[in-house]
């Protein structure tokens, strides 16, 4: 028996905390943990002298692994088995490009034009190919401002729902949108073509939204988007208020959580969540200076989730408690991609709309062949890093945003916020077990 190198042990007030960062196990433990600890640490452990109970949790939670286990071994067995999975296809889909607002940290150039007729019956025989496989088909509805072109989506819902009744393939779909264009109709829509819930920005109370997420039309959007949140939630949908954050807004968020607390029906139903502003292409490079880097923003991550607890939100849990993640996101996913209303296929969605970074197009049919781009997207591994590889928090981290490692300058993983905040996650966490928060 030996420990697990994802072990972390910290102090808070008299109390021990145990986390493990392959099961994001945690605990407050006592002596008799810490001795079996030590005497694994000392190879003086005999199972047959200890609590079976214990030993059971404390292998159960990761602490204590098998001599023969290679963790970093196992990690990289389990990422490969959800990399190649073809049993889960996800989409993102863009059915335009054009949006009506134009906030000023948006990475996207937003061109006229939407999906045409032969586009989406090209993406629909895209879609068939890959449920012949599938026992779960996830799509997310973005843009642009995806709700410009609500025919196309009702359209192409309606034809992946058939598809996954022939193939009895279960469908769920999620939008992200301004909800600027959302109209009491778009409801029923909503459920019938089973997108579940949606996410809406808003930046700040209403001078702040109003100026950092501008209409094109330069009318204000704040109240009647805060209109199209409680419509969402009172018909029972899911509903994520985004708020991203930079030096601009930060100083002003109280005022945003307690508006939305007084005009939010079901409050308690609302899942806030904080998005890190980043300039990710050349086109918002202007507001680089407002940004802040992955260590700055975990520093104010749990204050911030800490007042959307304290109004009584719902948050976001994978944003504030680490989750085991054996891969970072959809770029490593083999049966997962990004489509935009030419067709164009692409791994992140930092890179839609960005031909240079497309793998290929729906529209070529049995001629589309996925390597331009998509190999080398697929072949990411943190593990090939030494700085990942001897890294205790690579299980709750993996790598970090494999566009932001290819963008920094020394083409190394660039750490995520985790690797920065987990003390004062734990710390936030310790104190909601001992029921001081």
């Amino acid at each position: 028996m030996k420990l697990s190198r994802y072990n972390f042990l910290r102090q808070y007030d008299d109390a021990t905390i145990f986390f493990n960062a392959t099961t994001c196990a945690l605990a407050v433990v006592d002596e008799n943990f810490l001795r079996v600890l030590d005497d694994v640490k000392n190879n003086s452990y005999d199972e047959k002298n200890c609590d079976a109970q214990l030993i059971a949790d404390m292998k159960n939670s990761g602490c204590l692994v098998e001599d023969d286990v290679d963790e970093l071994e196992r990690l990289e067995f389990y990422r490969n088995l959800s990399k190649y999975d073809m049993t889960n296809f996800g989409l993102t889909i863009a059915p335009t490009l054009d949006c009506n607002f134009r906030c000023k940290y948006c990475f996207e150039t937003h061109p006229k034009g939407q999906m045409n007729s032969e586009t989406q019956a090209a993406l629909v025989n895209f879609v068939e190919q890959h449920l012949e496989r599938a026992k779960n088909f996830s799509v997310t509805w973005y843009g642009g401002e995806p709700l410009l072109a609500k025919e196309i989506i009702w359209s192409l819902s309606e034809k992946f729902l058939a598809l996954c009744k022939k193939f009895n393939v279960n469908y769920d779909a999620f939008i992200i949108t301004n909800a600027s264009l959302l109209d009491d109709s778009d409801v029923e829509n909503f459920k019938r073509y089973k997108i579940h819930g949606a996410q809406i920005t808003i930046d700040g109370i209403k001078e702040i939204h109003d100026s950092r997420r501008r209409n094109v039309t330069g009318e204000s959007t704040f109240d009647k988007l805060i209109d199209r949140v409680n419509l969402l939630l009172n018909e029972n949908l899911s509903v994520i208020v985004r708020i991203n954050i930079d030096k601009e807004n930060i100083a002003r968020v109280d005022e945003l959580l307690d508006v939305l607390a007084e005009r939010i029906d079901k409050h308690a139903d609302l899942k806030i969540d904080f998005g890190q502003v980043s300039p990710f292409t050349d086109i918002c490079k202007s507001i680089e200076s407002d940004c802040y880097n992955n260590e700055q923003f975990a520093d104010i991550m749990i204050p911030l989730y800490s007042k959307v607890l304290a109004r009584g939100f719902t948050v976001n849990k994978m944003a504030a408690y680490p989750v085991p993640r054996v891969n970072f996101c959809c770029v490593d996913y083999v049966n997962s991609f990004v489509v935009d209303n030419r067709g164009e296929l692409y791994r992140c969605w930092n890179h839609v709309g960005n031909l240079k970074c497309s793998s290929g197009n729906v529209n070529d049919g049995d001629n589309l062949t996925l390597e331009k781009n998509y190999l080398s997207w697929i072949q990411w591994n943190p593990i090939k890093h030494i700085k990942c590889r001897e890294c205790n928090y690579l299980p709750i981290c993996m790598g970090g945003c494999p566009d932001a490692m290819r963008n920094s300058n020394d083409k190394q993983p660039v750490c995520g916020a985790v690797k920065y905040n987990l003390d004062k996650v734990l710390n936030h966490y310790y104190e909601q077990l001992k029921g001081a928060i």
